[in-house]
């Protein structure tokens, strides 16, 4: 059984904006049928440029059943298959998408988003603010056309327990076709648009500033960089994700901000005095390298080579994966040193930094790396040699002494093929770690 409602309306600006429903129920709980009006809507007929640009959703239930949804903080995630996420894209008058600042992950995506429930009595309306920046880059002054989209999962609750069942009952799907007006701007404006959400993070008894830590990492300006380094700082409990911190650091851009990067890196983000750094401290200086080799600056080498030559594992192994996104020679000679180093991790990561680099020139170490005495070095050369090439060489789930050595001699006679001609495939627009 299909439901279909079809609402238009129109604005003040001579807006069409056009909303379809729909609802698909499952046979098994007709008798518990789920009505409902769901739509996104803009805040405001204007906003200035550069000032956040929101996009609200709002889900009614118009029933006599009580039904139940997942919402999650307002931090856009990375996974694009998901239709429970909403979606926006954004263009002008003509047509031409704005630019999407979202990072392009591959491989499994960064990040973590925070999930809850809902469940709405009859009557009642649910309300979610969606930042639109994460989606698409104002930069000048116009009249803009937003596609807003939802396919959003509806469970009914079990009458026994109370709990909301495994299928859904529904499925509510919108599709909302929006009209924004970015006005000009005064410098003055801007500072007075993000003060409530810089206020919200520096009061101590706002125990969920999701929004703010969204809006102030997502558009971040040079005015409040010392806000943003006072965040990185680890809180008791911490009230963000301070990855997300750093993430704003780097959209800022700015010779200052990625030297906060580059400090959190070399010394972590304990307080001063504190007795060693526990393991969260270390992942997050991990997360620092991995931004700071997005970024690929030879400026950052000294230090990164410095703290290579005092590190343990885990940060050793990232910074010597990491190394291989630096396209500078001071950043080969420790790849190709750790690959006879008596560690075995040492080796593996050396490769894998190698095959970061995506030339042709590191096939021959990679090449000797499948002879290694350690299997698990063997077959870390073979991933970094089918990566890096694109060529496949068969190879069993447990391989043997004698798979080993048939996989060598099978890369070794690909090169002597293909040596003369062979290119490199241009990388994915992405750093897969």
């Amino acid at each position: 059984m299909v439901m279909m409602k079809f609402t238009v309306e129109r604005k003040a600006r001579a807006a069409l904006r056009l909303s379809f429903v729909a609802v698909l129920m499952n046979p098994l709980v007709l008798q518990a049928q789920v009505d409902y009006v769901v739509r996104f809507g803009l805040e405001k007929p204007s906003y200035l440029l550069g000032e956040p640009v929101f996009c609200r959703f709002e889900i009614r239930n118009t029933g006599t059943t009580v039904f139940n949804f997942r919402y999650r903080s307002p931090t856009r995630i990375l996974t694009i298959d998901n239709t429970q996420e909403p979606s926006f894209t954004v263009t002008n008058l003509s047509g031409r998408r704005l630019p999407d600042p979202g990072p392009r992950p591959c491989g499994n995506p960064q990040g973590t988003a925070v999930y809850g429930s809902v469940t709405l009595p009859p009557g009642k309306v649910h309300s979610e603010r969606w930042l639109l920046n994460q989606w698409a880059q104002f930069t000048a002054a116009g009249t803009y056309n937003v596609r807003a989209q939802r396919r959003l999962a509806l469970y009914p609750l079990d009458p026994q327990t109370g709990n909301p069942q495994e299928k859904p009952a529904a499925f509510a799907l919108v599709i909302d076709d929006l009209i924004v007006q970015v006005d000009p701007s005064a410098p003055a404006q801007v500072e007075a648009a993000f003060r409530p959400f810089l206020e919200s993070i520096r009061d101590p008894h706002d125990s969920d500033p999701a929004e703010a830590v969204t809006v102030v990492t997502s558009m971040p300006q040079p005015f409040f960089l010392d806000q943003l380094t006072a965040m990185l700082t680890p809180g008791k409990p911490d009230r963000w994700d301070r990855r997300e911190v750093v993430n704003g650091l780097a959209r800022l851009n700015t010779p200052a901000s990625w030297r906060e990067i580059l400090k959190l890196f070399r010394s972590g983000s304990a307080p001063a005095g504190s007795n060693g750094k526990d393991e969260a401290e270390e992942a997050l200086r991990s997360y620092a390298l991995l931004v700071l080799a997005e970024k690929g600056d030879s400026a950052f080498l000294p230090t990164i080579l410095a703290t290579l030559a005092r590190s343990p594992e885990p940060l050793r192994g990232d910074i010597l994966r990491a190394l291989g996104f630096f396209h500078d020679p001071k950043a080969f000679q420790p790849l190709y040193d750790n690959l006879h180093s008596p560690r075995v991790t040492d080796r593996m990561d050396a490769i894998l930094g190698l095959k970061n680099l995506g030339t042709k020139d590191v096939i021959p170490a990679l090449l000797a790396a499948l002879n290694d005495p350690d299997p698990p070095v063997d077959q870390v050369a073979n991933f970094a040699l089918q990566g890096l090439t694109d060529h496949r060489v068969p190879v069993s789930p447990n391989p043997s002494p004698n798979d080993l050595k048939r996989i060598a001699d099978d890369w070794h006679a690909w090169w002597r093929e293909s040596a003369s001609t062979f290119s490199p495939p241009k990388p994915a627009a992405c750093h897969d770690w």
